[in-house]
């Protein structure tokens, strides 16, 4: 690994406006990238992981520029150059954001993309030796001959053979189109390749194939990868570092081994948790995320994640089990969200009573709402037990808006009041979590000493 990065990208954004009217005027915007920074050395593979919707694949379209960023820079081959060798305007010169038609297309002869579906990125009227020999003609090589030999060369070098060149997509499995949509990307000798969920579509025995490929051709060709999955496994298999993406947000970045080995924020625990293991006797008991999935276009304050974090911090002068205190948290976004059916809940109690009568008393109804969130009947702290106790006597008599107040004022969490930063746990492993800020480390430290 070099000092200079082949590719730095520099709080990145990309956002999708939202627009009503008759006017189309803007009302908002869908956050899907905002503000991510990484970096990709030469003969380096970093892994972009995180759940489906999290803007991974939306990273790797603005990077590339099938789809222009809202704002940020993308440094391509030039990161290590110093601000004073920057535009007159301060863009740096290297910034593919800031390409015009020229520059991005010799651009894309050094970044080339693999796509989730190889049946979609072929045009089913051309053979796949013309769709891969089309690079190169664009690109103006002119002689036919010469592109032909190519393209067969790289076809049997995926492990296909030089007579597949005039077949068509239809004929070849999954797998074997993938491997054409690889012979593809290499076709222009690129520096970088990003592979958007490149296996994911694939049987597991194929995946193993296309995977031990990607890695051969990346030896073979000095290649830097930008991997993006879901698949924490792939991940692991792969990859030299791994960023770890929430919501639109990188929220820990490091070593691949660090991260999987020493997770420091929660969202990592919870994807590495969801990891099968063959062996059920070694089978660790995956974290479940409860509470709200957020919107982009209305993003949580705070960390992000808060929301549904197994680890959300509590307040200061607040000590009850993490578990009730999650259950607390998604009772009172619940009630906020008036996402919460007393009338429900009240069926649900008669029902478990006896199944007839006139009715169900208010305290039923209550015992029925502490059961769905999983919440004792009495708290371990009399001010939380009285706030509650009496937040849901007001959601019962149908005061939803003071008992979400009144929620709201008892059981609110430092998470959603700060942006965490970044700390530094060693050797490059960052992570965005307030639990590691020297005030919240202390005061669980010294909870744990009481």
């Amino acid at each position: 690994m070099t000092e200079q990065p082949l590719l730095s990208v520099r709080t990145l954004k990309k956002h999708y406006p939202i627009r009503q009217g008759i006017l189309s005027r803007q009302v908002g915007a869908a956050k899907a990238v905002d503000g991510i920074s990484f970096d990709i050395y030469r003969g380096e593979t970093v892994g972009l992981v995180g759940e489906s919707g999290c803007g991974k694949s939306t990273a790797a379209t603005s990077i590339v520029r099938l789809e222009d960023p809202t704002d940020g820079e993308v440094v391509f081959n030039g990161g290590g150059r110093e601000d004073k060798e920057r535009n007159s305007d301060g863009t740096h010169p290297n910034d593919v954001t800031k390409f015009d038609k020229q520059e991005l297309k010799a651009f894309r002869r050094d970044v080339q993309m693999v796509f989730q579906d190889p049946s979609s990125s072929f045009d089913p009227r051309m053979s796949v030796g013309s769709s891969v020999a089309e690079m190169l003609l664009v690109h103006g090589m002119t002689d036919k001959h010469r592109r032909r030999a190519i393209v067969e060369d790289l076809l049997e070098r995926v492990g296909l053979s030089a007579e597949d060149y005039d077949r068509y997509p239809h004929e070849f499995s999954g797998g074997q189109k993938q491997r054409i949509a690889l012979a593809r990307a290499l076709v222009l000798n690129p520096e970088l390749l990003v592979a958007d969920e490149p296996v994911s579509a694939l049987d597991v025995s194929v995946q193993a194939e296309i995977l031990s490929l990607i890695s051969d051709l990346q030896a073979e060709f000095g290649l830097s990868l930008l991997l993006i999955s879901h698949d924490m496994s792939v991940i692991r298999k792969v990859c030299d570092r791994v960023a770890v993406m929430y919501l639109g947000e990188i929220v820990e970045i490091g070593d691949t081994e660090a991260v999987f080995t020493n997770p420091q924020h929660p969202y990592t625990e919870a994807l590495l948790s969801s990891i099968p293991t063959p062996d059920p006797r070694t089978r660790a008991e995956g974290i479940e995320l409860t509470g709200t999935v957020p919107d982009p276009v209305n993003p949580p304050s705070g960390c992000r994640f808060h929301t549904r974090c197994h680890r959300v911090v509590q307040p200061e002068g607040l000590d009850v089990e993490q578990s009730v205190w999650r259950g607390l948290i998604d009772l009172r976004y619940r009630v906020k969200g008036g996402q919460i059916d007393v009338e429900t809940l009240r069926e649900n109690a008669l029902a478990a009573e006896s199944g007839d009568g006139d009715g169900v008393s208010d305290e039923a109804v209550t015992a029925e709402i502490r059961t769905e969130f999983d919440l004792p009947d009495r708290l371990s702290d009399p001010e939380a037990d009285r706030a509650l106790s009496e937040a849901l006597d007001k959601l019962v008599d149908g005061d939803i808006e003071d008992a979400a107040e009144l929620l709201d004022s008892t059981f609110s969490t430092p998470c959603e009041e700060t942006t965490p930063d970044y700390t530094d746990h060693g050797d490059g492993h960052q992570s965005a979590c307030i639990r590691h800020s020297d005030e919240i480390a202390s005061a669980e430290l010294a909870a744990d000493d009481d």
